[in-house]
């Protein structure tokens, strides 16, 4: 091939391999630009991506991450980390660290803010970039050499970052595998980023506080224990919490839209919209008001209304709602315990148990009253000032000892007024606990009682005196030789002193002059008798002395003597003169007995042989004086058991009028023995009024006689007669357990009858006919018993509230052939027709009797001509075949 040819085709090659390479270059540089392009495109997105991730409501630490991420892509072998301060601004921790894997964040975790302390602790403590080109070479990272040669690290550039206040942050830092530093457009790059960050920062600080806020007033809001709610400026319901809901018991869906004042009592309404319209011009406004829940309850509710002011306009109403319906009955308790505490009668003081002496702190009025100390006299001083010498040491340990104890005390204590008077005071004293059950006040309760313990007192000397003549009376003597017979080596004798003659002579004189010799006699006798010696009225004109002070019989029969010669000087009452003799039974304790009491009924019988011997004489007891004594102790020893068994019966004694028509019955009681029958009531109701039996017995037959009125008012008998004696009559309790009877058994005005004889006047006439318009007033009629054989005055029929008189057996018997019984009979049924009083006649046995007695007008009568004392079950029988 010629050399033209080699020299056409080396031509050929350089132009194609010019070519080639020309395109090669063109190929690269395509690739280039579009890289660039590629690059540009990512970096654009990547910082979309990042812009946009900061408008939304992520984790800080994705925010974070972005930004790191975005400046990784930017600066080409970096790794991004952003580090946040404590509030303490002591330390660091990292909360992004971009490419670098999350074991690199948690070793950069506490890292302390100081001068030395690698490059971010460094920077966040001097408050300026730190660029370390190589970390080997920086004796700052020497602790954090094996940290980064695990992850290949040489460069480290940190940056603090600040808030818009210049307030420490945290550090922007990025790390190099190269030992470098940072460019000028790196520069550019890190201190946008760094703004980035201080916004993402704070912008996320703010949004927490503004959640925190938010969650701060909605708690307070949902969660107050007040009601809370919101109105509109048309006073509608926006919003109510639980509270709220509770309160009016309506749920908040119900009440939103609703006006104000829907639940507002009705009167209180024009009142609330005043209220709310201030609040709307901006005054806070504070009022109480009733509202009523969704059951009708009114409640009394406390208001504080406030304006809601948005960008200084007023945009609603904020209202809290506080229940003081408690707390105002609460109040209006105290008030009512105030005004009782001022007005109560009893005394009332306060003391404070916190200090020493427990001062005063408050007395009501009635305290002063009652002490003549005023409130400002007794403050600050104990209430100790009222004792005195007559206060009992007693008293005053049992006060100190429950005041020691801190518990309470009730006493009667004798305390002093101001003015030196003695009062009795019943003192009740309480602890006051507080919530932690300790003592810190106490309270007393003073009564002023010197009326009821001078009552009681006197009650107590009746209860053992005798109001006639001031000596003991029955009980005292009993009680008084009882304890006497426990001195067994002690001699004791028993005087039974009865006068002659004091009957007559009360008759025939009255009683007042009858009282006024029992009342000599018990003088004379008392100055005769040693004083030490008792003497007490046993009953009537029965005195009986207990004598220990003589031990020899001869000295007690000149005792005696001396007794009997009380009588020889005549008793004088105005212008009379009255002389009485006296007889006295002697009786010692060296005669065996089963009871002290047994003396006294030896006594009376030898007193009884002495009346019989004459007047003005004396007899000792003897067992052979004694022939009946064994029987009535007996016999009182079984009356006993009677009662405790219940072995009387009441029989009915029909009361026929002047026609024969039966209208009323007489309550009799008979008492059954086991063994012997029945025992005629002539044995043991003398028994039993001596003993004083008598009063159990009457209290029965009356119940008995109450409960079987109804049964007896349906067979056509209207009304009961019960007899009541003169014993009954004395007891305190007989009006209440009367009374108590006619209610327990509906028991109506005039259908009970209460038979008393002309003996009840013999004690206290006074008393007794007070007695009797008490029962009259209970609507019991009242019948006088035993008509003329007493020894009462006619003149006490001008005062005696009887409805009714009864004329014994002993002048209706015989009456149509004896002229004395007839003739007195006849007075009395005239008499009676004068006085307007009706009559029984009793014991009527025969025709002869019953045709006298209604041919003289006679009401009524009741005897064994009509029928005999019968049980309840034969008398009804009687009466459906009568």
């Amino acid at each position: 091939m010629s050399n033209g040819v080699w020299v056409y085709i080396v031509i050929i090659a350089v132009l194609a391999l010019s070519v080639a390479v020309a395109f090669a270059l063109v190929w690269r540089l395509r690739l280039k630009v579009r890289a660039q392009r590629n690059f540009l495109h990512d970096f654009i997105d990547a910082e979309y991506d990042t812009l946009r991730a900061l408008a939304q409501n992520r984790p800080l630490s994705e925010k974070l991450s972005d930004i790191c991420e975005l400046v990784e892509h930017q600066v080409q072998d970096s790794f991004a980390s952003v580090m946040i301060a404590d509030s303490s601004l002591t330390v660091l921790n990292a909360e992004a660290v971009g490419g670098l894997p999350q074991a690199f964040r948690l070793a950069l975790q506490n890292l302390s803010i100081a001068d030395g302390v690698g490059a971010c602790g460094t920077a966040a403590a001097l408050g300026e970039p730190v660029i370390v080109a190589d970390m080997y070479c920086d004796e700052r990272f020497d602790s954090f050499v094996p940290l980064i040669t695990q992850y290949n690290l040489r460069a480290a550039w940190s940056f603090p970052i600040f808030s818009a206040e210049k307030q420490l942050l945290g550090t922007f830092a990025l790390y190099s595998k190269l030992a470098r530093t940072p460019s000028i457009s790196d520069m550019k790059l890190i201190d946008r980023s760094r703004e980035l960050i201080s916004l993402v920062i704070t912008q996320h600080r703010d949004r927490v506080e503004r959640e925190r806020s938010e969650q701060h007033t909605l708690s307070l809001f949902d969660y107050n224990p007040e009601a809370v709610f919101t109105l509109d400026l048309e006073g509608h319901f926006m919003s109510l919490n639980a509270a709220a809901e509770r309160l009016i018991e309506f749920k908040a869906e119900q009440m939103v839209g609703q006006p104000y004042d829907l639940v507002v009592l009705e009167e209180d309404k024009q009142r609330t919209r005043e209220h709310f319209e201030a609040t709307k011009r901006g005054e806070p406004q504070h009022y109480e008001i009733g509202v009523l829940n969704q059951r009708g309850q009114l409640q009394r509710i406390e208001i504080t209304n406030m304006p809601i002011i948005i960008n200084g306009e007023i945009t609603g109403v904020h209202g809290i709602a506080k229940n003081v319906t408690q707390q105002r009955e609460y109040e209006e308790r105290l008030q009512i315990l105030d005004r009782s505490v001022e007005a109560s009668t009893n005394g009332v003081v306060i003391s404070d148990a916190r200090k020493k002496g427990f001062p005063v702190i408050y007395v009501n009025p009635a305290f002063s009253a009652i002490t003549g100390y005023q409130a400002e006299e007794m403050l600050g001083r104990s209430c100790s000032m009222l004792q005195g010498p007559g206060t009992s040491l007693n008293a005053t340990k049992k006060i100190a000892d429950a005041l020691r104890e801190k518990r309470e005390v009730r006493c009667t204590i004798r305390n002093y007024r101001k003015d030196g008077t003695p009062f009795w005071n019943e003192l009740i004293l309480s602890p006051v606990r507080d919530s932690h059950g300790e003592v810190t006040h106490y309270v007393g309760l003073q009564s002023d009682i010197s009326a009821r313990i001078a009552h009681e007192e006197k009650l107590a000397y009746q209860a053992t005196h005798d109001v006639l003549t001031g000596l003991a009376n029955r009980s005292s003597l009993e009680t008084y030789l009882y304890e006497s017979s426990l001195h067994e080596t002690k001699l004791v004798y028993v005087l039974f002193i009865d006068l002659d003659g004091f009957k007559p002579v009360n008759d025939s004189l009255g009683h007042e002059c009858g009282d006024h010799i029992l009342q000599q006699t018990a003088q004379r006798l008392r100055a005769a008798i040693p004083e030490q010696d008792m003497l007490a009225r046993f009953g009537g004109d029965e005195f009986v002395a207990v004598v220990q002070s003589i031990t020899e019989p001869s000295d007690v029969v000149a005792l005696v003597k001396t007794i009997l010669a009380q009588f020889d000087a005549p008793f004088v009452y105005e212008d009379a003169e009255v002389t009485l003799s006296a007889a006295i039974g002697i009786a010692s304790s060296d005669v065996p007995t089963s009871h002290p009491n047994e003396l006294i009924q030896f006594a009376d019988v030898a007193m009884y042989e002495a009346k019989r011997l004459g007047s003005g004489t004396y007899q000792w007891f003897s067992p052979e004086l004694d022939l009946g004594t064994q029987q009535q102790l007996t016999l009182r020893t079984q009356l006993q058991e009677a009662i405790t068994k219940q072995q009387f019966e009441v029989f009915y004694q029909p009361i026929v009028n002047n026609v024969g028509a039966v209208v009323a019955a007489e309550a009799l009681v008979r008492w059954k023995h086991p063994e012997q029958g029945y025992i005629s009531p002539v044995e043991f109701i003398p028994l039993a009024e001596r003993t004083g039996q008598i009063v159990t017995i009457g209290r029965w037959v009356l119940e008995q006689a109450c409960r079987d009125l109804s049964q007896l008012r349906e067979h056509g008998v209207g009304q009961v007669s019960v007899n009541f004696s003169p014993m009954q009559f004395y007891r305190d309790d007989f009006l209440s357990s009367v009374e108590q009877a006619v209610r327990a058994y509906g028991v109506k005005p005039g259908q009970l009858v209460a038979e008393i004889t002309e003996n009840v006047l013999l004690r206290d006439t006074t008393a007794s006919l007070a007695m009797m318009h008490k029962l009259r007033d209970l609507g019991i009629e009242i019948a006088l018993d035993d008509f003329g054989t007493g020894f009462a005055s006619l003149s006490y029929l001008n005062m005696i509230p009887a409805q009714k008189l009864k004329i014994d057996r002993i002048f209706v018997q015989d009456i149509h052939i004896n002229s004395r019984n007839a003739a007195i009979t006849r007075g009395v049924l005239t008499m009676a027709a004068e006085l307007g009083m009706t009559v029984v006649a009793e014991g009527v046995e025969t025709s002869d009797e019953r045709d006298y007695l209604n041919n003289y007008a006679c009401d009524f009568m009741q005897g064994y001509l009509f029928c005999k004392p019968l049980p309840i079950a034969e008398l009804i029988d009687w009466l459906n075949h009568k």
